[in-house]
């Protein structure tokens, strides 16, 4: 995960811009669990509810904060990575009928093919996803104005599998009784311990009905599980399962399926870099004994940046590779975005202190960009979608603030069919000079999510305080080979108001 967060700062500090709209990001926010529409009354409220901009409490004030989020789905990841144990190469120009037959490579690279195809079946059925979202925020706010420079960004892979090209040999076609010979499954073969009875009868059945005799199915399916199970094979460590409906994949493809070295399968990268510069003003209404309302608006100047490009998966030696060439093909365009919110405070509240309802709609118009244009194709343009997002706080004591948020609408991410819709919130503990945080979060839309635990401090005055906050997965995934939180991330920002 360190070498993709690296990247990830690094690309945004490098291009001309980078962003994305489907995050809301700041520190205090993160340490709560992402609430922040009804609790921002200084330069964040830029950002967050220009309507926080009409019950400002300083003059001025200025926020500045930088960070990346990481987000891994372990499907693809640590299929990745157990792709870049094997060699690959070993699969191509794999001869199994001339005079002088390598039996023991092919076997040792058919077997290899079977892991292949596993990965590739694992990654068919479970899909998975990698993605980093560096952002920075430059915001100042006098009275009820604000003024900003907004960069967000969002970077994701995902892989589009090729189930069918898996068939180990001659490019052209191999048929099984070739297969069987050139392994070296001839006469009797003694079966394995990797699979179970159930198992070998669906494989050998498979190999049946590709055109394959009982004898060669059976022969076939002995030796390859042999030399699954033998001392350093099996290099990605695949389950019994998992090689079982490999096998059954591999027999499949001798009846029409094209040969492993055409295998299309790739890691699609698409990227979506924001820079806004908004424009906001908020105006406080008084309702009298109703309380006080607050009406804002924020017109933004956004320049965006679409990339795209495509890996070969069999080209990847590990799951850092992912992000490396997502800057080799991008398109720049310019648009704008309009932001509204409201923001009601009622201050007389008994036992409870001020409390504020607060609605941002984010990009109202649906600004777009234009899309990377591949040559012969016609590639539509890139909407961000409005976004809306509601949010409650209140401070029961001078001390101690609480805070929720959900998003009223569905955001779509860069991922396809992946949508975001998060509730969160928390606590902050207001000690002068120190202040602490926590919270969590979880994405709605996605029922197997888990939730995310939050937090964060600041320390120093009003004039010059340093934030840090964070956010981590209660769930595991694989990058890297190592073990990291499925999600992650980090936000430092440094302040002032006075």
């Amino acid at each position: 995960m360190k070498k993709v967060m690296i990247a990830a700062v690094l690309l945004s500090l490098s291009l001309p811009v980078t962003g994305q709209a489907a995050e809301f990001l700041t520190p205090g926010a993160v340490g709560m669990g992402g609430a922040g529409v009804a609790r921002n009354t200084d330069a964040y409220a830029t950002y967050w509810n220009p309507a926080g901009l009409a019950f400002y409490q300083k003059t001025f004030s200025t926020r500045l904060n930088a960070g990346v989020g990481v987000s891994i789905n372990s499907s693809l990841a640590d299929n990745v990575d157990k792709m870049g144990k094997m060699n690959v190469n070993d699969l191509k120009n794999l001869s199994f009928s001339n005079t002088s037959i390598d039996f023991t490579k092919n076997l040792s690279a058919s077997a290899q093919a079977v892991e292949f195809v596993g990965i590739i079946n694992d990654l068919d059925h479970n899909k998975g996803t990698l993605v980093a979202t560096p952002e920075a925020l430059l915001a100042f706010q006098y009275r009820n104005f604000g003024l900003g420079l907004v960069v967000t960004s969002e970077l994701g892979a995902f892989p589009i599998s090729d189930t069918l090209s898996v068939r180990p040999g001659d490019p052209v076609s191999t048929t099984p009784s070739a297969f069987a010979t050139g392994i070296g499954a001839t006469g009797t073969v003694a079966p394995g311990t990797l699979f179970t009875s159930a198992q070998r009868t669906q494989i050998v059945a498979a190999f049946v009905a590709s055109g394959a005799t009982s004898t060669d199915a059976s022969n076939i399916t002995n030796k390859l599980e042999v030399q699954l199970q033998a001392s350093g094979a099996n290099k990605s460590g695949q389950t019994a399962q998992q090689l079982a409906d490999a096998m059954v994949h591999l027999a499949d493809s001798f009846a029409g399926g094209g040969s492993i070295e055409n295998n299309t399968s790739t890691v699609e990268l698409r990227g979506l870099a924001l820079a806004e510069i908004p424009v906001a003003y908020g105006h406080k209404f008084d309702l009298g004994a109703f309380g006080k309302l607050g009406l804002g608006a924020s017109v933004k100047v956004m320049q965006g940046t679409v990339f795209s490009s495509s890996q070969q998966i069999v080209k990847l030696s590990n799951s850092s590779d992912v992000f490396k060439k997502i800057r080799d093909q991008k398109t720049d365009s310019i648009s704008y975005g309009v932001d509204l919110g409201a923001l009601y405070r009622y201050e007389d509240l008994p036992f409870m202190g001020p409390i504020s309802v607060g609605f941002v709609a984010k990009n109202l118009n649906s600004p777009e960009f234009d899309a990377y244009q591949i040559v012969g194709t016609i590639t539509p343009k890139v909407k961000v979608e409005p976004q809306m997002r509601a949010g409650l706080a209140f401070a029961p004591f001078s001390w101690l603030n609480l805070a929720a948020d959900v998003d009223v609408s569905k955001n779509k991410t860069i991922l396809p069919g992946v949508e975001s819709q998060n509730i969160g919130g928390g606590v902050e503990l207001d000690f002068s000079w120190i202040v602490l945080r926590g919270g969590a979060f979880k994405n709605i839309a996605v029922t197997s999510s888990k939730p995310v635990l939050t937090g964060g401090l600041s320390l120093g005055p009003q004039w010059l305080r340093l934030d840090i906050n964070a956010a981590v997965a209660t769930e595991n995934a694989r990058y890297d080979n190592k073990t990291y939180p499925r999600e992650a991330k980090v936000e430092l920002g440094l302040s002032t108001a006075f």
